[in-house]
């Protein structure tokens, strides 16, 4: 491949990354949108009820919601999970292979390394915000069950927060059994590999 070639197929490559980081930070700020739009929604019920102007039963309304907006940002977690494994095991590679610079790009192998458990302590976050805002809301409307109709709206209900357990507790799981890789991993490594003069040594990132 000549130097033109190479020059070409390095812009490529950052023109890739960028639209792909853009992306990356339009799905976060969505998901944060999302969040939003959630607790807005039980504020509004809940000052409904407290304040006496609905039925104990409208919080039925939040797992149905609750359900369609957390499955919506589980999606968008998982989008952001696999754009960001394209930078780092796809574009930085073949960037450094152009460049002849290992250590550039390097940004998501710098994140990941630091970034320890703090995305498990926002997975779990998050399921208070959804199903965890589910699950309360139907221990409390249980009480005020009466007729059919109501029955069938709780039932609804439940079915909508275990579809939301299961995608939630599905990417939980998937960050856990990361983690144990990444630590057993690193273990492996501290015991095959002499250390580095500064201490380190080579970590593969762990993207979740």
């Amino acid at each position: 491949m000549s130097e033109e070639q190479k020059g070409r197929a390095l812009e490529a490559a950052l023109a890739d990354a960028a639209a792909i980081r853009a992306t990356i930070e339009r799905k976060a700020n969505h998901n944060q949108a999302l969040v939003g739009v959630n607790l807005t929604a039980v504020a509004a019920v809940a000052g409904f009820v407290l304040s006496e102007k609905a039925d104990i039963r409208m919080f039925l309304l939040l797992p149905v919601l609750s359900t369609a907006l957390g499955l919506s940002v589980v999606s968008q977690y998982r989008d952001i999970r696999i754009a960001g494994q394209y930078l780092e095991q796809v574009l930085r590679p073949t960037i450094a292979r152009h460049t002849g610079e290992p250590g550039l790009f390097g940004w998501e192998a710098f994140y990941w390394q630091r970034k320890h458990d703090g995305h498990v302590a926002q997975a779990l976050a998050m399921g208070v915000i959804f199903p965890g805002i589910s699950a309360l809301a139907l221990a409390v409307t249980l009480p005020g069950i009466q007729g059919t109709g109501d029955k069938l709206a709780w039932a609804v209900g439940a079915a909508m927060l275990l579809i939301l357990l299961g995608a939630w507790s599905n990417r939980l799981g998937g960050m856990i059994r990361a983690r144990w890789a990444q630590f057993r991993g690193s273990a492996r490594r501290s015991t095959d590999e002499p250390a580095r003069p500064d201490g380190g040594g080579s970590r593969t990132p762990t993207v979740i």
